[in-house]
């Protein structure tokens, strides 16, 4: 059993219950790091969990090229900008309008603060960084929150993905 959370008050609960912890990187990156560790190193074993068990949940886009996963990245990234900036109703932009988007400086600066939010890249920049965030999180796992426009972009980047990490596509 394992508790998702973005704040001090997950970790918590996973840390009195006993229980597996799933950080969602992609809501509190800023916390991610440092939550993980914390749950790592305060785990006492319980009912459910003779050893801590911790997984990291992080929005991965990612292309044959870094410039294609930017593009992909286009409507995600605008959709966080604003609702960081305290927009309502929003429906997914296309890449069209995220393309043609001129971002407000509010915008702008929600967009540069939730690039922690994002792993966006080539799939080696992006298999690179997502073993630098397990090897500092300390988690037994990695979790792909996402966020493709569509179905197309989605499986191709699963597919390099899993290739890149010596997955077949029986454990994807």
């Amino acid at each position: 059993m394992f508790m998702l959370g973005s704040s001090e008050g997950g970790l918590q609960f996973a840390l009195e219950k006993g229980l597996g912890f799933v950080f969602a990187a992609h809501l509190a990156p800023q916390l991610a790091i440092p939550m993980l560790r914390a749950y790592r190193s305060n785990f006492k074993p319980s009912f459910y969990l003779s050893e801590p068990q911790s997984m990291l949940a992080t929005i991965v886009i990612t292309a044959e090229t870094e410039e294609e996963a930017k593009y992909i990245a286009g409507p995600a990234e605008l959709m966080w900008a604003q609702m960081s900036t305290g927009m309502k109703n929003l429906t997914f932009p296309t890449h069209e309008e995220a393309k043609n988007h001129i971002y407000t400086s509010e915008e702008e600066r929600a967009k540069e603060r939730n690039k922690e939010r994002f792993v966006i890249g080539n799939v080696e920049q992006v298999a690179e960084r997502l073993h630098h965030i397990s090897k500092a999180s300390l988690v037994n796992e990695i979790m792909i929150a996402d966020f493709y426009p569509n179905q197309e972009s989605r499986k191709k980047g699963h597919e390099l993905l899993a290739g890149e990490l010596g997955l077949s596509q029986g454990n994807t």
